[in-house]
């Protein structure tokens, strides 16, 4: 290297003639050494602008005088006071502060806050199906007078029984205690149906507004769990049942049997099936008692 130095050689002209020295090629150093030819060629040209940045280049400089024999660590320094190339110093961050004319006031934070604290609160009622239409009252019958005045009132006929309407025995808001189970889906709902017994997953998916899915009866007690219950109508032999919850609300373990079903609405259907149960059999009783309590007109 010193005598190198007398010489007046740069390290792109130092490398070439060492390299030139034991008979190899630029194409068999890029070889072993895995550095780009082109980047070799502008290392013996003294061409530092087309070397990448400084780190890389020193590092290729380095396993170049390696590979011909050359003290890396020598040529290492030389190259660093012959080229231009510089380290990258990274720029500081700014530390200045925040100017307080970019934040927003008191009064527009505690409004914000506000704001999201009733969106929040909104939510959970909608969640929890507060906020959902009240279902529509079962319609009571008002009693009808005997007597206006002195004439008795004409009572409600009883059904008649015949080929064509046979009663049927069961009231109408009443609800099945046997028959298919079937799911409608009002809006887009996941749904998963499985057994609780077996944890087998009968059905799990995404129900599309308007599908309909019918519970197998061969499965066992089935079980339904669902993200909406307010839009997954439940019908039992075509009864259609109330709600389950609120629209958007969870709900887990409804057994989905006739039964069951039945057992779980018993308290929606009996006021109904009273009051369906009451003209047919006191009003014929009423008709009677009126005939024969009216006093008969006075003779002139």
């Amino acid at each position: 290297m010193s005598d190198s130095a007398g010489r007046g050689l740069t390290v792109g002209a130092l490398l070439a003639e060492a390299r030139a020295a034991k008979g190899r090629e630029l194409a068999d150093v890029a070889r072993e050494t895995r550095v780009p030819l082109r980047h070799l060629m502008a290392i013996e040209a003294d061409d530092h602008e087309s070397l990448p940045a400084l780190p890389y280049a020193l590092g290729f400089v380095k396993t170049f005088a390696r590979t011909v024999g050359l003290n890396s660590e020598a040529v290492g320094a030389q190259f660093r006071a012959e080229t231009r190339l510089t380290p990258h110093v990274p720029t500081p961050a700014s530390m200045e502060p925040m100017d307080e004319a970019r934040l927003p006031s008191r009064g527009l934070a505690i409004a914000g806050l506000g704001v999201l604290v009733l969106v929040i609160g909104g939510l959970g009622l909608y969640g929890g199906g507060v906020l959902d239409p009240a279902p529509s009252a079962v319609p009571v019958a008002a009693p009808a007078n005997d007597f206006a005045g002195n004439d008795p009132a004409p009572a409600p006929a009883a059904p008649v029984a015949g080929p064509f309407n046979e009663p049927s025995g069961l009231p109408p808001a009443a609800i099945p205690a046997s028959g298919t189970v079937v799911l409608t889906a009002r809006e887009d709902a996941w749904v998963k149906i499985y057994s609780r017994t077996s944890g087998r997953r009968v059905f799990q998916g995404l129900m599309i507004a308007g599908s309909i899915y019918r519970v197998p009866e061969d499965s066992g007690p089935l079980t339904l769990r669902t993200g909406r219950a307010g839009v997954v109508e439940v019908s039992v032999a075509g009864v259609k049942l109330p709600a389950l919850g609120g629209s958007v609300q969870t709900i887990d373990g409804v057994v989905l049997t006739a039964p069951a079903l039945a057992e779980r609405f018993a308290g929606v259907a009996a006021p109904a099936a009273a009051i369906a149960a009451v003209p047919s059999v006191q009003a014929p009783a009423s008709r009677v008692g009126a005939s024969q309590a009216a006093p008969s007109p006075p003779v002139r």
